[in-house]
């Protein structure tokens, strides 16, 4: 089953929407009730925050397309299928231990699947008030705007790492994930789908994260191709198309680098040779 074009971008429209009306209804109301939980992988959280948002998104999404299928983080499955109908992809709260922790760097992710590729992608960073939004062919937009990755910016931006990186330059691999070309300016903010669009727009020279999951970046991917910067998975490249084989869909780590075309080039040459 296909998505027409036209319906696309009024998808993505709304799916903002969602996003934005979803998080500043939820989010202030459970301020001070935050009880995190450990999760089976080390330093994450989970919160009954993001739960009550994957709730609310999923019945939001299933209005806009009813005949649409739902993979969400929270309770997801290896090895789930996709089938023939489209699928939403969705991150409901991306940066849980910063939310869990009153900082504002925290976000959302949708994306739409058709036919094992993403259609719509779109993702709220909170703390700015800012949608990012893509639809294949279509471009992607910031709050409405038509938005291109700004290579006078990303010269002087610094680059956006994960947790899991930064131990991989420290470890006893460091020659190899930290070359001279990478320089010294690093930021880690914490959440990987902001960290993407960041990264379509030029705020971030190169964003890389060793953990990210197809839920970070199903979103994100589309927004950074339609504007006009790189990504590449170097763990599973490539992500798409999603097939019941495919490694995102088991729910592998990505190792994921997006940004300048020419620094990802760089990052595949020297990170993923023996």
């Amino acid at each position: 089953m296909t998505v027409a074009q036209d319906q696309q971008r009024a998808l993505a429209t709304a799916v903002g929407e969602l996003l934005r009306d979803s998080l500043r209804d939820i989010i202030p109301k459970a301020r001070g009730q935050v009880s995190a939980k450990e999760t089976q992988v080390a330093g994450d959280v989970v919160t009954d925050t993001d739960f009550a948002l994957q709730e609310t998104l999923q019945a939001g999404l299933r209005r806009l397309l009813p005949e649409a299928g739902f993979i969400g983080e929270e309770g997801f499955e290896a090895m789930q299928v996709l089938g023939d109908q489209p699928h939403w992809i969705v991150d409901p709260l991306d940066g849980t231990l910063n939310y869990a922790c009153d900082l504002p760097f925290f976000g959302a992710s949708i994306a739409l699947i058709v036919e094992g590729m993403p259609v719509v992608g779109v993702v709220y960073d909170y703390g700015a008030d800012t949608v990012f939004e893509a639809v294949a062919g279509q471009g992607a937009r910031c709050n409405g705007a038509g938005m291109l990755w700004d290579a006078a910016m990303a010269q002087r931006s610094p680059i956006g790492i994960s947790s899991g990186f930064l131990a991989l330059m420290k470890g006893p691999e460091a020659a190899r994930y930290n070359p001279d070309w990478l320089g010294s300016r690093f930021r880690i903010f914490g959440s990987q789908a902001v960290q993407l669009c960041w990264a379509a727009a030029g705020r971030l020279r190169l964003n890389i994260n060793v953990e990210a999951k197809l839920w970070d970046d199903a979103a994100g991917i589309l927004i950074c191709q339609e504007a006009g910067a790189d990504y590449a998975a170097l763990a599973a490249d490539p992500v798409y198309p999603l097939s019941p084989a495919s490694p995102a869909l088991a729910g592998q780590s990505l190792f994921s680098i997006s940004g300048a075309p020419e620094l990802v080039d760089l990052c595949r040459r020297d990170f993923v040779k023996g």
